[in-house]
């Protein structure tokens, strides 16, 4: 029996992890192609799905466009085949002015870190034990065990508990809802393993799906002290070409507030706009995210968006704030490229002229917001914000990677947030980064830059920082 039941030898984690953009890269030239069959959009993503089908793949057989993304994906999977044995992994990293405006790909948080950790991965049970000592912390935690877990597989189902990142949406620089922008958040989760369409007639029509729920503890310097954070999302892949997920979250229970099952059973039922605050069960986000890809043609192309509602009415989300992106990809002489356009907008009604400003990631209950250690759960430039960005990204067959980011982005655009996390009023910044990214055999090297213009009014405080930034990394895993 393989390890967890994969129909391949295991990996040594059952879940792909956010914010390796080169990976990212290679599964959605799979995933496009019709050659991973399971939905994408749902952060981390699962080895077991992935491994289903990529063993029904002959790299050899394949276009000579897709060869190099297959070959890489199969060589990380052999590389992750090595069950009930003990993997290690260490790394450090520093950061002059970490980046604030933070995307998918994973970039140092503060200005030192250094990172430990083990895994294991045996027949029913996997584990992983991780922890980074960081300098001068913004949220006065040096020591973090963020990346840890235990997990077990029932069946098809895996339930699990730790300090997992997730990423929910199609979005490359950011989620409306769950991103990692900030730290995970200690949580039991439950979520499907392999996504084979269900065996009945009509809803074998859905296609592939995935689904999860999480309950987790918020910490306890914060209004309402150990207050809860739970979500739950599904995703169907009804046709190759498109993914629909649906996502709600919800802040709820906590020191002084109601915390029994009849308040989670109104809280899932919608039951909470006609109480008195003090009565309400919490503060929910719920909303939508849609993918389109069209692979054909001498340029593939792929459009998504994202629209999450701040409020509700007639049992529905209302009061969106909405996300747009366009993505296309191709391969040249220099090696693989891909490159993406994406707009978000985070106020309330945000195609109303004017929109509902104050009213995004903010709560009259949790007045802390929709924030955990000092960082917006959803998208990174918190509330009120409106960003454009352009990214694009290069692989070269020689195993380096090369990625651009440039964004214009506006904060807290009326200074009606009370609790932004990034600007106590109206600022704008015009921000761009390069990065490199290149494996060797005694680990990988990931260095960037990058620079922020910031205008703001006199006396608005700013946590971005004006002027030049930089980072570099090591990280290497004894197999």
């Amino acid at each position: 029996m393989s390890a967890l039941g994969l129909a391949l030898p295991a990996a040594a984690e059952p879940w792909v992890a956010p914010g390796d953009a080169w990976l990212r890269h290679d599964l959605q030239v799979l995933y496009d192609r019709g050659l991973i069959t399971g939905p994408s959009l749902s952060w981390p993503l699962s080895w077991p799905d992935i491994a289903r089908d990529l063993g029904k793949v002959d790299a050899a057989g394949v276009a000579p466009r897709l060869a190099a993304s297959v070959a890489r994906v199969q060589q990380r999977l052999q590389q992750e085949q090595r069950a009930h044995d003990i993997r290690l992994s260490a790394g450090v990293a520093g950061a002059a002015d970490p980046a604030q405006l933070r995307s998918f790909a994973h970039t140092p948080r503060e200005e030192g870190e250094a990172m430990v950790s083990a895994d294991w991965l045996g027949e029913r049970f996997a584990w992983k034990l991780a922890g980074t000592v960081v300098a001068d912390p913004d949220d006065d935690e040096s020591f973090r065990p963020d990346g840890s877990y235990v997990a077990a597989s029932l069946g098809n189902w895996m339930l699990s508990f730790g300090w997992q990142e997730r990423w929910w949406g199609p979005g490359w620089e950011g989620s409306l809802i769950l991103s990692s922008n900030a730290r995970p958040v200690p949580a039991i989760a439950f979520e499907r393993r392999e996504s084979q369409p269900l065996d009945v007639p009509v809803l074998r029509a859905l296609g592939p799906w995935r689904f999860v729920t999480f309950m987790g503890q918020l910490e306890d310097d914060r209004d309402y002290p150990d207050a809860l954070l739970w979500g739950a999302r599904v995703e169907l892949r009804p046709v190759p070409s498109l993914q629909i997920a649906a996502s709600r979250t919800a802040q709820w229970c906590g020191d002084g507030r109601p915390c029994g099952g009849d308040t989670f059973w109104d809280l899932l039922t919608g039951n909470d706009n006609d109480q008195d605050l003090s009565e309400q069960p919490g503060n929910q986000l719920a909303g939508f995210d849609v993918r389109w890809t069209w692979p054909g043609g001498t340029v593939p192309l792929a459009l998504y968006a994202q629209a999450i509602g701040e409020d509700e009415a007639g049992f529905m989300p209302s009061k969106y704030l909405g996300q747009f992106g366009a993505e296309t990809w191709g391969e040249m002489r220099f090696g693989q490229w891909r490159a993406h356009l994406e707009y978000a907008d985070t106020t309330c009604d945000f195609l109303a002229d004017p929109p509902e400003f104050g009213c995004a990631y903010e709560s009259g209950i949790y007045t802390d917001g929709y924030r955990y250690r000092g960082r917006a759960i959803g998208q990174a430039m918190d509330a009120d914000g409106e960003s454009i960005g352009f990214g694009g990204m290069l692989v070269s067959p020689e195993g380096g990677e090369w990625r651009v980011l440039a964004r214009n982005v506006k904060l807290n655009r009326a200074g009606a947030s009370y609790a932004h996390s990034l600007a106590d009023g109206p600022a704008r910044v015009v921000d761009v980064e390069l990065v490199h990214r290149r494996a060797f055999a005694w680990g990988s090297i990931e260095a960037g830059i990058g620079y922020a213009d910031v205008s703001d009014d006199e006396g608005v405080a700013v946590r971005i920082e004006d002027g030049v930034r930089g980072h570099v990394s090591w990280r290497h895993e004894w197999r």
